[in-house]
Formats: structure tokens, sequence, C-alpha cells
């Protein structure tokens, strides 16, 4: 048998800036998400949909999930080692009787070790993380961090943390590993969890949704336990569960031959400023070598075409196109008055946003009820936020509308509105 290796990784701490914000997202069949300050408190409202639907988000801000309580399997082993190489290799072995399954068919995260020398582990399928981190990627997403629902649990030294969340209940007592039940039926799961006795004191967190399905049976519980104290969560588990998310030290599953696959996205959102500007730099100087010219000969082909295009859209009434700039003015002008909100200045506010940000191609526009709309290919998600950001930057108001993966590529939508626009 081969060995496992796992290595110790905790999550990467937030950048240093008062003002940074994370995106925490939960993975479950209904992906649901919420955008948090560097403490995981709630800056924004939870959102659902598909992760297709948070790619332009994510974007612009570093991503920690939370994958399901019941795919990862928790344990704190006491370990004949401390550190190094040789805890990496002890561990599998350590856990192997508890896991369903033979230790090669297992990733193995390493956590922190407590004063009582046991060791925080998290094992979880190679091949369920990986196809995680591939529904991410598909999209353009890396995270910073994989983290487990059920080390999420808020801590409380006084009491046991309870929460009641779709079919199951997650618990976690002070000085223990947190474990999820089958909550089905709750007052069962209850008595599993070691929650019923007059010594026993719960803080309990219950969904909306659940308390509207079982609540008399969550009033019950009263009567089993010391103490119990009821909160609902109108907005579901995420805003409870995302300061545990983002919290240093947090144990997370990038670990190990894992680990790379987002760490280079997290590296780069901190960078990105920086490294912008270098590349502002490079272009500049760049400008004067052939290649540049002959680059935007060929981008000013494209925008003419575009133009055209444009000019066929926004005067359907007119058959004869003979000068576009000048028919579109004349139409745009208004009685003689330059918009400067109009076409042909929002055009060429694209041309300058297309040559100061290498990379996107423009595919199709349209003009409709003072908007225009763009599709271009890009080679990430990041470009396409680095483009509208240039648009912005020339008073503009401009909305990634949808992204579409493609072979190798992002088709990208944006909308471009006038500064003045709602």
């Amino acid at each position: 048998m081969r060995r496992v290796a796992a290595v110790p990784c905790c999550v990467p701490p937030a950048p240093s800036e008062p003002m940074s914000q994370l995106l925490v997202l939960r993975l479950a069949e209904r992906m649901s998400w919420i955008i948090t300050d560097s403490a995981g408190a709630p800056i924004g409202p939870v959102s659902t949909g598909s992760l297709a639907d948070l790619a332009p988000l994510a974007a612009l801000h570093p991503v920690i999930a939370i994958v399901p309580a019941t795919s990862v399997t928790l344990a704190q082993p006491e370990l004949p080692v401390r550190g190094g190489s040789r805890l990496a290799q002890v561990v599998p072995y350590a856990l192997e009787e508890t896991l369903a399954g033979d230790v090669e068919q297992f990733h193995f995260a390493i956590g922190a070790t407590d004063d009582s020398g046991r060791t925080l582990v998290a094992a979880v399928r190679r091949d369920e993380l990986r196809a995680w981190l591939d529904a991410l990627a598909a999209v353009g997403i890396a995270p910073r961090a994989l983290v487990p629902q059920t080390l999420c649990l808020p801590d409380n030294p006084g009491k046991t943390v309870a929460v009641v969340d779709g079919g199951q209940l997650l618990v976690r007592s002070p000085g223990a590993i947190p474990v999820v039940l089958d909550a089905e039926p709750l007052t069962e799961a209850f008595s599993l969890a070691g929650l019923e006795g007059d010594d026993r004191h719960v803080q309990l967190y219950v969904t909306g949704h659940d308390w509207d399905e079982s609540r008399d049976m969550i009033e019950a519980l009263r009567e089993v336990t010391g103490s119990l104290d009821l909160q609902l969560l109108p907005d579901g588990t995420l805003p409870l569960l995302a300061p545990g998310a983002t919290r240093p030290g947090a144990l997370s599953l990038l670990q190990d031959e894992f680990q790379s696959q987002g760490s280079w996205r997290s590296e780069w959102r901190r960078w990105r400023i920086a490294a912008a500007l270098a590349l502002a730099a490079l272009a500049l100087h760049a400008g004067v070598r052939a290649y540049e010219l002959i680059g935007l000969r060929a981008e000013e082909q494209r925008l003419d075409a575009a133009i055209d295009q444009a000019a066929r859209l926004a005067l359907p009434d007119v058959e004869r196109i003979v000068d576009v700039r000048a028919q579109i003015g004349q139409r745009l002008a208004g009685g003689g008055t330059h918009d400067p909100e109009g076409l042909l200045p929002r055009l060429a506010a694209v041309g300058g946003a297309l040559a100061s940000v290498p990379g996107p191609r423009l595919e199709t526009l349209g003009w409709r009820d003072r908007v225009l709309d763009l599709q271009l290919i890009a080679a990430d998600t990041a470009l396409l936020g680095r483009f509208a950001e240039a648009l912005g930057a020339q008073g503009l108001r401009a909305e990634v509308r949808s992204t579409t993966p493609q072979a190798d590529a992002i088709l990208g939508q944006i909308a471009v509105a006038g500064g003045g626009a709602p």
C-alpha cells in the first residue's frame, strides 16, 4: 500500500486592508453565498443560484467555500509524532478504522494540536473533493479555502450549540468534535447527540423553513433539556456559519496536492492592483513597437465593422449609410448639441478600454434605449472585470450581466450605460 501524505494547512489570513471583503459560498444542491467583511460579518444579503450566477462576483472577491458536513469525517487522534512529514505519513493510518473505504481513496487535512496532544484531522474522498474543485474551476472560481460545515459552527464554552438545517442536526459541544446527525425524527437525533438531561444546556438555531415544518416538535425539546435557548434563522444558516469559515486558523481541505489549485488565484487577488499597474506601464512602453501598431490597426478595423453594425441598428429608417460617424452624430446631436453620453462617445470609450486592457475580443454589440450591449470573449472573468473597470474610469456604468464558459475562454455580456443612468 502506498503512503498517503497530508500537510498541515489552515485558512490563509485575509488581506490586511481594513475594508477587505470575502465571498463565503455554501456548496449544496442549491448554492448560496454572501459577502462578508474579513471577520465573516455579513455585508450584503444571502443570494442563491448556480455557480455560473456567482462567477462575476467571485472574480472581484476571495472565495471561501463551506462543504457539506456529511462528506467530511472529523477525528482528533493522539498521534505519536508532532509535526513534519512524519505526521503526514501517520495520519491516514490513525483514521483507517473509522473510514468506509481504503485510505488511498481519501485526502487528509491536518489542523491544530490541542493542549492534550490531540490533532484535528479531516478526511474527505478524493473524487468528491476533485468534483467540487472542477465545478468551481469550470466557471473560473478558485477558492482560497474549503472548510467543513461542522467546523463553522459557533463555539460556546458554556452551552452545546445545535443547528437544525433541513434534514440534519449539527451539534458542537464544548471541548468535543462537532458532529452531524440525521434529524428525522428530531427527538431521536437529540437523544443520540447526548442533549437530553437536566445538566444539558443547549443553544438551538433553527431555519425558518424547519420552524414552520416542526414547530411543535422543536418546542417539545425544552422538556428534555436543562435549558434551551431558541433562535430562528430567517436567512438560513449561512450568516451563522460565515464567521467560523473565515476565522484565522479554520481548517481548510486545500492541502498537499490540492493546495496549489486555489492558492495562486488567492495570491493574484492580493497583488492584482500592483500587477495591473506594472502591466499598464509595460503596455505603454511596448506601444511604440511595430506589432502593437499592427494590433491597433486590426482593432480599428473591428471597431469600424462594429460601428457600422450599430449604425444600422440605431438608424433602421436610413436606407443608405454613407458616413457612419456623421449620420449618427447628426441623429444624436439633437439640434446641433453634442451628446456626451451618446453612441459615438460610448464606442470611443469601448475602444479606449480595449486598448488599455489587452485580451478581451469584441464579438457583437447592440444599441437600445441608450444602453450599449457588448459581447466579448476573454480568457477569464478577471479580464472582463478589468475591462468594466476601464469603462468606469471614463465615467460610464458598466455591468457584467452574464458569463458563459466556453472551450478555453469566457463569453461575457456587458451593458454600458451613461454615467447619469440610474
